[in-house]
């Protein structure tokens, strides 16, 4: 039986095929119940390529980041257990395949078995499948991985799930990246002790940002948001990628910081809020690991998948229908509304 005194080897390919930054994150509970859980196994974690976030982390639950590619038909490599995160494609199945470990887990694909039945069967032969009680879950993508997790020794899980706490997975800073923040801060603010600083994240690269205010009904928000809290500095967060250039704002205490350094500075970014406003994004997930207060506006459809709140922090969400502006004045309303609301626990709560 596999008990958390066992000395065994634990896999876990990743997601290696959407690898964005909030496919990345889901999976640190994953990582962290494992080597909560089994503390004497060795956790190797497959990755798309060394760039990935985890990979560039010295994470502590982690013991071995592996490229994914370097490990196929790899007969020196060998596991007891592999977990599979991404049960949606067959080209990752394929993948673990070819991973030798003794026990392979993935989540049962009711899109694959509708579409693909033959074909997908044919690969389910080798692993051992779960079934993810969806329904009975509130913060989907994370709890679907540590229901993978669940299987190994469902006993052991029941006993010690509930124990762990998963605010301990916070992702560490670089000291050269905090201190960079702090002086762009301080810049930012033109040496003005603002009492709090909220970050605004307008930008998403995936199909969520279809549902989305766009840059226009963002600024208004913003300018709303900084002329009835003056004490407040407000941070809109743009980067390369999104081709677009703020024109400098008239009020002091709503700014723009362009991140030209990357993930490092990004984190510590976010680490450096009083509270995060923006749309479902990376940069959204990378707030709830911090336990930072956020607002982010969501596809209705998609909430129950992507949500934040899972570590314990204050999260609020604005839910919109895909045909949203069709109401489109009681949304920002709404928003306003709902981010007045953080910024008054903000004000309230020093500490998190």
């Amino acid at each position: 039986m596999f008990n958390q005194q066992s000395h065994f080897k634990i896999a876990v390919l990743g997601n290696i095929m959407r690898g964005g930054i909030g496919d990345e994150i889901v999976c640190i509970p994953c990582l962290y119940a494992l080597k909560s859980l089994y503390f004497e196994s060795y956790l190797t974690l497959f990755v798309k390529n060394q760039k990935c976030l985890l990979s560039s982390k010295k994470l502590p639950y982690i013991d071995e980041v592996l490229e994914v590619a370097k490990i196929k038909n790899d007969s020196e490599k060998k596991f007891d257990i592999l977990l599979v995160i991404e049960h949606h494609n067959l080209k990752v199945l394929e993948i673990a395949e070819s991973i030798q470990a003794k026990r392979k887990i993935v989540t049962l694909s009711q899109s694959l078995l509708l579409h693909m039945p033959f074909l997908y069967l044919k690969y389910l032969r080798k692993f051992q499948v779960c079934v993810n009680p969806y329904w009975l879950q509130t913060h989907n993508e994370i709890q679907r991985n540590l229901n993978l997790v669940r299987q190994i020794n469902p006993k052991t899980f029941g006993k010690t799930i509930k124990s762990l706490d998963f605010s301990l997975a916070k992702l560490p800073l670089l000291e050269a990246s905090s201190q960079r923040i702090k002086v762009l801060l301080w810049a930012l603010g033109k040496g003005t002790r603002y009492k709090q600083v909220i970050g605004i994240f307008p930008f998403a690269r995936s199909l969520t940002g279809k549902v989305n205010f766009n840059i226009k009904e963002w600024i208004i928000l913003a300018q709303a948001l900084s002329k009835e809290f003056s004490e407040i500095l407000f941070v809109f967060v743009n980067y390369r990628g999104t081709q677009y250039h703020f024109a400098p704002f008239t009020q002091e205490n709503l700014k723009v910081f362009y991140n030209e350094q990357g993930l490092e500075d990004l984190i510590a970014f976010v680490q450096s809020c009083d509270g995060i406003l923006g749309v479902d994004s990376g940069h959204i997930h990378l707030a709830d690991n911090a336990k930072i207060p956020t607002l982010e506006v969501m596809v209705q459809r998609l909430a129950r998948q992507w949500s934040g709140g899972f570590y314990g922090g204050y999260f609020s969400s604005l839910t919109m229908p895909l045909h949203w502006r069709e109401e489109e004045q009681k949304y920002l309303e709404s928003f306003l509304q709902k981010a007045r609301d953080l910024i008054l626990f903000v004000k309230n709560h020093k500490e998190f």
